[in-house]
């Protein structure tokens, strides 16, 4: 099967000149892109498309010039950087979107009239709700005795410890291959221990960077002095899901095994959260408001 051709900047400018009042979204990835159709399907929008931004090419020098990453993330930004170079501002109906990532913990911050940032590290972390949770439990798994406040304060720790972990080796540039971080953790009923010495070990060693470990370990004690006061800004948010459907492997019947996989997980999760709950977050709102104008 041959791969769709990907649009160039020079097609949609023009695209955009001529049809101005196009409402078009560009998100990183086909979850976002399936999450905001429903969403705004909920919310009485129908006039709108919404794009991934592998459909769009993205010269490598617009990434360098802006300083960001070759990956969906920094795609995104390029795209918005660039659209609002050559567009005017009466294009605002033209909307991408980026997770935030470690932006919040690194101190970067962008400034762009067709950008838009999730409102945490991450679309998953909107559902780090203690209601969405407490319901998805009670209702999608029908466990007794399990409360989200208990499942939350269990991950909390584990989770800001990987994303440190995680934020080094984006800080340092070693670009390394992740490890599933769950195989390097324990369970009790109070607690979850994460063997983090072992992990980083296991992580640098993975990635033939084991004469970095002073450095990367400096790194992490670094990043761990900055101050963050929300949660759902130093949790990336996959890795909740992965270590959510962990903890709940053992709270599943034989009927409900399947939500052991995260991509099953996060969707009972949105579906436990609603368009009502996800409209009050600010990303939400101020996309709705983009389009309702």
């Amino acid at each position: 099967m041959r791969a769709e051709r990907r649009q160039r900047l020079d097609e949609l400018v023009i695209r955009y000149k001529f049809s101005p009042k196009l409402r078009d979204i560009y998100v990183e990835g086909s979850s976002d892109k399936n999450l905001l159709e429903w969403f705004l399907r909920e919310k009485g929008q129908r006039d709108f498309s919404i794009y991934e931004i592998d459909t769009v090419e993205i010269p490598a020098e617009k990434l360098q010039e802006l300083g960001v990453s070759n990956n969906n993330k920094g795609r995104i930004i390029a795209l918005a950087f660039e659209l609002e170079r050559r567009l005017s501002p009466l294009h605002l109906d033209l909307t991408c979107i980026a997770d935030r990532d470690f932006d919040v913990l690194f101190d970067k911050e962008y400034e762009c009239e067709f950008l838009l940032f999730t409102d945490y590290s991450s679309m998953e972390m909107y559902l780090w709700d203690e209601s969405i949770l407490n319901k998805f439990l009670t209702l999608g798994l029908g466990t007794s005795g399990v409360s989200a406040e208990g499942v939350l304060s269990k991950l909390a720790p584990v989770l800001e410890e990987v994303f440190l972990i995680r934020a080094a080796n984006e800080a340092l540039e070693l670009k390394m291959e992740w490890l599933d971080f769950t195989k390097s953790c324990s369970s009790s009923k109070y607690e979850i221990v994460f063997k983090d010495d072992e992990f980083i070990d296991k992580y640098l060693n993975k990635n033939s960077q084991r004469a970095n470990k002073q450095r990367f370990v400096e790194k992490i004690q670094q990043l761990r002095s900055v101050d963050i006061r929300e949660t759902r800004s130093k949790i990336r948010g996959h890795d909740f899901i992965n270590l959510l459907c962990w903890c709940m492997k053992k709270e599943l019947s034989k009927k409900k095994r399947e939500l052991d996989k995260p991509e099953n997980m996060t969707g009972y999760l949105w579906l436990a959260a609603g368009a009502d709950r996800l409209a009050q977050e600010g990303l939400f709102r101020r996309l709705l408001s983009r389009l309702s104008e």
